[in-house]
C-alpha cells in the first residue's frame, strides 16, 4: 500500500513521567513507518524531571519535535501543539502510557483512506496490567472501561452512536475539523492540582455536534499500560470522584429535569442522594469481597462527583445572576 501522499501528526502530552514516557517512545520505534510521513510531537507540560532528556535521547531513532508549555493541565498541552506544531493531514491522539502495535500507523492511514468521507476515528484499546496479571475487582467491563480506558466499541468496524465516542489513549482526526472546533476545553482534564473528566470526550462531542461522523476502526489497536500505583481501588474511587464532576461538565446539571420544575424539591433530592451514597460507600468499604468493595464505594465516589460538580455549577449560576441584578 503506497501511504506517502498522507501525513501524520502524533501528539503526546506528558508532565513528570520520563521513564513512562521512555517505555511508550522505545515502543514507537517498532512502528512500522514504512511510506509514511509521520512526526510525532511530545507535549512537556512544565515537568521537572528528566522528560526533555530522554526524548533528545530518541531523535535518532524517532521522527521526534519537542515543545515545552508551562501552564498546568493536559488540554493545555494540546492546545499549545495545535497552535505551534506543524500539523499534517491526520493529527493522531494518544497518551505517555501506551504501547502501540507494530501496524499501528499503517492502520489509522489505511482508516483514513477506505473511509474517506469520515474525518473522526477510534481505535481497539486493551489494558496492560503490572505483571500482566488482571486485579480481581476490575473484572467489571464497566470498571476497565471508565477505570483503565478499556475500548473494544464493536467486533469490526462501525458507526459509534452518539453520546458514544472514542477514548483518550487511540483516536485521530483530520486537521480539517479543527476549522470548526479548534482548541479543547482548558477547564477539563488531568491537571497538577485538579482534575474534571471529560478532556478529550467534551471535545470529540462537539465534533458530533457539528456533523462530524465517528467510526471505530478496531485494526489500529494499542495496548494502554498501567502503572502500580493507579492499580489500587482508592485511586480508582478518585477517578469515580473526578469521572462524576465531568460527567456533569459534558451532560448538565444532577436530576436536572426536577431542578428546572422545583428547586426546593430538587435540593431535598440532592440531600437525599448524597445521604444514600454516603450508606453505599460506607457498607461497600466494610465489605471484604473486593470486586463488591470495589464496584460500590467507586459507584457512590461517582454520585459524590456528580453533586458536588452541581452544586459548584448552581452556585456560579446564583452568584451570576446576583451579580446580573447588582449591575442592573
Amino acid at each position: 500500500m503506497e501511504n506517502s501522499a498522507t501525513g501524520i501528526s502524533v501528539l503526546i502530552p506528558t508532565y513528570n513521567r520520563a521513564q513512562v514516557l521512555r517505555e511508550t517512545l522505545d515502543a514507537l520505534t517498532r512502528v512500522d513507518l514504512c511510506g509514511i510521513d509521520c512526526q510525532i510531537v511530545i507535549i512537556d507540560n512544565n515537568s521537572s524531571d528528566n522528560t526533555a532528556e530522554v526524548v533528545e535521547s530518541y531523535l535518532d531513532r524517532l521522527p521526534l519535535a519537542l515543545l515545552r508549555e508551562t501552564r498546568p493541565g493536559k488540554n493545555c498541552a494540546l492546545n499549545k501543539g495545535l497552535r505551534e506544531a506543524a500539523l499534517k493531514d491526520i493529527v493522531v491522539f494518544t497518551d505517555d502510557d501506551v504501547t502501540p502495535a507494530k501496524n499501528w500507523f499503517q492502520e489509522i492511514v489505511a482508516s483514513t483512506i477506505k473511509w474517506p468521507d469520515i474525518s473522526v476515528f477510534g481505535g481497539k484499546i486493551d489494558i496492560l496490567w503490572p505483571d500482566n496479571k488482571q486485579p480481581e475487582w476490575a473484572a467489571a467491563d464497566w470498571i476497565r472501561i471508565f477505570g483503565f480506558s478499556w475500548h473494544h466499541y464493536a467486533e469490526t468496524e462501525t458507526l459509534y452512536k452518539p453520546p458514544a465516542c472514542p477514548f483518550g489513549p487511540n483516536y485521530w482526526v483530520r486537521k480539517l475539523v479543527f476549522k470548526t472546533v479548534p482548541f479543547f476545553d482548558e477547564t477539563l482534564g488531568p491537571s497538577p492540582k485538579n482534575r474534571i473528566m471529560g478532556d478529550e470526550t467534551a471535545f470529540l462531542l462537539e465534533l458530533q455536534k457539528h456533523g462530524f461522523k465517528t467510526l471505530y476502526y478496531p485494526y489500529a489497536h494499542v495496548q494502554h499500560r498501567i502503572h502500580p500505583k493507579e492499580c489500587r481501588i482508592p485511586a480508582l474511587r478518585h477517578r469515580g470522584y473526578t469521572f462524576g464532576r465531568g460527567q456533569i461538565r459534558l451532560h448538565g446539571l444532577h436530576r436536572y429535569n426536577l431542578y428546572a420544575k422545583c428547586k426546593t424539591l430538587w435540593s431535598l433530592t440532592c440531600a437525599a442522594d448524597y445521604a444514600y451514597a454516603s450508606l453505599r460507600f460506607l457498607v461497600g468499604y466494610a465489605l471484604p469481597n473486593p470486586r463488591q468493595n470495589c464496584e460500590m464505594t467507586v459507584n457512590s465516589m461517582i454520585r459524590f462527583g456528580q453533586l458536588r460538580e452541581t452544586r459548584n455549577r448552581v452556585l456560579e449560576r446564583n452568584a451570576s445572576t446576583r451579580g446580573n441584578g447588582t449591575a442592573g
